[in-house]
């Protein structure tokens, strides 16, 4: 696991990154909005999981969570300056790739088990309608894959697919955590897991508040 000085450098470094980069370039290859005033912070609007979250891209980069101001943790803010740095403006393929088959998705496979799909059929396998119900609270949209199937678009070049088969009296419930192919052109492995784990959680956190 990732110590809290380790976050910082990362932080540090990708809003090192930002300061130095072409932001209307990144805005418009990130598909957000961008507001450049003739005095004052340019700031990108990045619509993350649904919440709108400001990053002003001053002599230092602050990012701010817009509903309710509440303090953005290190790894989202790692996240979401990754998401800025990285994106290339690839469509969506509308193919469906797993982690495995992402650059260096081999490297960073059992964390992305551990982090994301083992607490999510740990949470749902034996209520794939109490799942269903979750993620349409979260924007989830129905989708073609295991018995139920949610996707999910926590940044706006991102989908995630989750899918749960049922399980029966022979066979125990299984989960997969499945990506459009263009995902490896927008963040590389280790952010892909960190982000499929951030949508695992905040399902849990629903589940849990039911």
């Amino acid at each position: 696991m990732a110590r809290v000085d380790d976050y910082k450098e990362s932080f540090r470094l990708a809003s090192q990154e930002l300061r130095s980069a072409n932001l209307q370039e990144l805005a418009r290859l990130a598909e957000v909005d961008i507001v450049l005033p003739a005095e004052g912070t340019p700031t990108i609007c990045v619509p993350f999981f649904g919440t709108p979250y400001h990053v002003l891209v001053g002599e230092k980069v602050e990012i701010r969570r817009l509903d309710d101001h509440s303090e953005v943790p290190l790894p989202e803010k790692i996240l979401l300056c990754h998401y800025l740095l990285h994106a290339s403006g690839e469509p969506p393929k509308g193919e469906l790739i797993t982690f495995r088959q992402i650059p260096d998705g081999h490297f960073y496979f059992e964390a992305f088990q551990r982090r994301a799909r083992d607490p999510f059929l740990a949470t749902f396998g034996r209520q794939p309608e109490f799942f269903r119900r979750c993620a349409q609270s979260l924007g989830g949209q129905p989708a073609a894959a295991g018995d139920v199937g949610m996707v999910f678009q926590p940044l706006p070049r991102i989908a995630i697919h989750l899918a749960l088969w049922e399980g029966d009296d022979e066979f125990p419930p299984e989960a997969s955590i499945l990506f459009d192919a263009n995902i490896q052109h927008e963040l590389a492995a280790e952010d892909i897991a960190v982000l499929s784990g951030m949508l695992v959680y905040r399902l849990m956190g629903i589940a849990r508040s039911q």
